[in-house]
């Protein structure tokens, strides 16, 4: 995954548009009947140059880039966020609720109705204005093409926040290295295509409709 990510990020993969359910992966392994859903890469954040100078100045690369992802199999059934992130110097992130997602209120960019039950869950959700997500220490890699490293946070998503980033969009995403902080903040179409890859995959494990 990690690999697949890194070449979607290097631009072989690029995806800038809204995610209309058109997925990069969407099968079942052969061997352990793992089945993995993994939607396009999403442009995230700003233009930002690299430290990879040409005659007409620094290349210029995407400040990030975003993923939603399922996999199942007999001992796995999780959702997964991927943010890649090009940095300039040598970071590290421990393991723990180091990415942090700031969303709009569920509650000002959709009205539940009366088809979504009202459960303490949804309620809380319904005000949710910051989200922890648990992520694993990444050391990142080396990029030759932007002399910066590439840095892949892979955040479980449970399933109640799921069901939260379905309907509202994300503002802006806090990274939290060991010894710094990188925060990007997210256009508004930015926000509807992640909202809209959550949504695809959710609805291709039947969870529950893409719209509410």
């Amino acid at each position: 995954m990690k690999r697949l990510f890194i070449v979607f990020f290097l631009g072989l993969g690029c995806y800038a548009g809204t995610a209309q359910c058109d997925f990069a992966i969407n099968e079942i392994d052969d061997f352990d009947s793992t089945h993995t859903i993994v939607t396009k890469p999403i442009n995230v954040g700003y233009m930002i140059p690299s430290n990879f100078q040409t005659a007409d100045g620094y290349k210029m690369i995407e400040e990030g880039k975003v993923m939603f992802t399922f996999t199942q199999n007999d001992t796995l059934n999780a959702f997964f966020l991927v943010i890649g992130l090009a940095e300039r110097e040598f970071l590290t992130v421990e393991e723990g609720f180091n990415v942090i997602l700031k969303v709009e209120s569920l509650k000002d960019t959709v009205d539940l109705g009366d088809d979504v039950p009202k459960t303490e869950a949804s309620e809380e959700m319904a005000g949710a204005e910051l989200i922890g997500l648990y992520t694993v220490p990444d050391r990142g890699d080396f990029d030759r093409k932007t002399n910066m490293r590439i840095y892949t946070h892979t955040c479980v998503v449970p399933l109640d926040q799921v069901f939260n980033l379905s309907f509202t969009g994300i503002e802006k995403i806090r990274i939290n290295y060991k010894t710094s902080r990188h925060t990007i903040t997210l256009s508004k179409e930015q926000r509807e295509s992640i909202k809209k890859a959550v949504q695809c995959v959710a609805e291709a494990m039947k969870l529950f409709p893409s719209k509410p």
